[in-house]
């Protein structure tokens, strides 16, 4: 997905106060977006359901 969004699609989430306080925890912990942990975390289960690398959760070239 590029910076203008192009070939994306957009999804509503609702998240119990305990899961969004931990997120927000983790993103500010980290610098990144609650966007890009509610992605990652989407890439993660598609790559365990389908056998693939586990990459880890962090990403060195993230804006900050």
């Amino acid at each position: 997905m590029g910076k203008d969004g192009k070939g994306a699609c957009r999804v509503s989430v609702t998240f119990t106060r305990q899961q969004y306080a931990e997120i927000d925890r983790l993103s500010k912990k980290q610098g990144l977006s609650k966007s890009w942990f509610v992605r990652r975390a989407t890439e993660r289960l598609i790559e365990q359901e389908n056998g693939g690398p586990m990459l880890p959760l962090t990403d060195s070239h993230a804006v900050r």
